[in-house]
């Protein structure tokens, strides 16, 4: 059965994507402390989202990476909601980089809400632009690795090319909703 998160705060995918002693990400205090999160950490957060689409697998990234997931999970303001069967063909066979993914969804999906505000309520329009994302990532990883290819994320890009991504979106996350 499918599952969706509601706010990301429970967990990421399939829960192995939250850095668990990472530094909260304004300097001495926590976001959830806070009503609103800064426009500052929102815009590091969308500048972070699309340096990973483009270089999801560089380990200097790394420490940003976290920052953006410890970052979506405590933001009192953002409230991503993640379809976690977007991803579910990832885990049999488990898919190499499946950590990157999913953790590249989650990002990719609070960077649609700050990037559209107005769609905040728009769990299809959230999902696509997260799952947009996720081929962006995964189109370079595969430019980096060709062997470390996916059958379902082959498939998505395969709909992206025909402009039929957001109805197969659409379709899947239904199941969540």
């Amino acid at each position: 059965m499918a599952s969706v998160l509601a706010i990301v705060s429970v967990t990421c995918f399939s829960g192995e994507a939250l850095a668990q002693n990472s530094p909260a990400p304004q300097a001495g205090k926590s976001p959830a402390a806070e009503k609103h999160s800064t426009a500052e950490d929102r815009q590091r957060l969308v500048a972070i989202a699309h340096k990973l689409e483009s270089s999801p697998l560089d380990p200097a990234l790394a420490p940003e990476r976290s920052w953006a997931v410890n970052f979506v999970v405590a933001a009192p303001d953002i409230h991503a909601r993640i379809c976690s069967t977007l991803l579910s063909d990832l885990r049999r066979p488990k898919y190499k980089y499946k950590s990157e993914i999913g953790e590249q969804l989650l990002i990719s999906s609070a960077a649609f809400l700050i990037e559209h505000p107005d769609q905040a309520d728009n769990y299809r329009a959230q999902s696509v632009g997260g799952m947009e994302g996720v081929l962006k990532a995964y189109s370079a990883i595969i430019k980096a690795d060709p062997q470390a290819t996916a059958k379902s994320l082959d498939a998505m890009l395969e709909k992206q090319r025909e402009g039929k991504l957001a109805d197969a979106v659409g379709e899947i996350v239904k199941s969540c909703q």
